[in-house]
């Protein structure tokens, strides 16, 4: 059987829309988007923009979003400000073309694209396939997929949080700890993993900041049960994560998938399609410009850019099966 290539964009590209309204049969769910905090009224939501990127001191920040004409000294500037230095930047990157030179002096002319381009997030696609791939062969029916979904409140006190402080307190502080509830969930099975940041979407306090989604690709069978000890790890370690968003009995939390049965389903293609197809929408790609994306898509680019985070954690077993890349400019 022939099929068309798969892309993020362009003429092969899924029928985002079409999936958000019915979803695709066999995929995880997505339920809520772990948006389940997100309650109170926009004015909450956009308040978010005037804060500072950080309060806190020794944080790492492009120049770019410094205010270096501050009467107190280097000050970081508001989370819209970050913003319009975000589209500034991919603006001042559009039709850029880099020269290369081989060793006997010929030269070509080619783009490197940046990291919020549509071109970079079909390389990002491939690499998702690549690990899907390597995963399916490797494990084969006894391939079971999770969906872990970890947040944090973007307003622990009432106020919102300055956006690097907020993901700074979700990656870091249980990152560690649920690492090691994994490794003991599983029990010496092989699996690898992969984190996604996505933003919060809707009219709540969160819109914008960033949760994680983490995949993880397991050699035998698991249930969601198997998984509850890793979320608990989150709740305990981080500060501003709540109960109330993560539910275990709630598919939002956490879904398992036998993606191993899916082999044996006549439109093998389609199935082997769909766990890649899946997890590429969490990158976030709408149209082929950044700047046409919903501006809660852009502050989370922004908030990306600015910290210098990646938007993606594989484990190094899930980074072998991708083909190598130079880190993200």
């Amino acid at each position: 059987m022939t099929t068309e290539p798969t892309a993020l964009t362009g003429a092969h590209a899924p029928d985002w829309e079409a999936r958000e309204e019915t979803g695709p049969v066999s995929r995880l769910s997505k339920t809520n988007r772990a948006d389940q905090q997100d309650r109170r009224e926009k004015a909450s939501a956009r308040r978010s923009r005037s804060r500072p990127l950080t309060e806190r001191s020794g944080v790492s920040l492009r120049t770019e979003v410094r205010d270096w004409g501050a009467l107190d000294g280097d000050r970081p500037v508001t989370w819209r400000e970050a913003i319009d230095c975000w589209r500034d930047y991919i603006r001042d990157k559009e039709d850029i073309e880099t020269v290369f030179e081989d060793t006997s002096g010929n030269r070509a002319t080619g783009s490197k694209p940046h990291r919020f381009d549509p071109e970079y997030s079909d390389k990002q696609y491939a690499k998702l396939k690549d690990l899907e791939r390597g995963i399916s062969d490797e494990y084969g029916k006894r391939l079971h997929t999770a969906m872990l979904t970890f947040t944090a409140s973007a307003t622990p006190d009432g106020d919102p949080l300055p956006a690097a402080d907020h993901l700074d307190g979700l990656l870091d502080s249980s990152w560690d700890a649920i690492r090691r509830a994994l490794d003991r969930a599983l029990d010496g099975r092989r699996y690898e993993r992969l984190a996604i940041l996505e933003p919060h979407p809707g009219d709540g306090v969160n819109n914008g900041y960033l949760h994680v989604h983490m995949a993880v690709f397991v050699d035998g069978t698991v249930r969601p049960s198997t998984f509850e000890p890793v979320i608990e790890a989150h709740v305990r370690n981080c500060d501003l994560a709540e109960w109330d968003a993560h539910d275990l009995e709630d598919d939002s939390t956490i879904s398992v998938r036998h993606a191993g049965a899916d082999r044996a389903d006549e439109d093998d293609d389609s199935a082997l399609d769909e766990l890649a197809i899946y997890l590429a929408e969490y990158l976030g790609t709408y149209g082929d410009d950044p700047l046409d994306a919903p501006e809660h898509v852009q502050a989370a680019n922004a908030l990306l850019w600015a910290t210098g985070r990646q938007r993606w954690r594989p484990s190094n077993g899930a980074q072998s099966y991708m083909a190598t890349e130079a880190r993200e400019p």
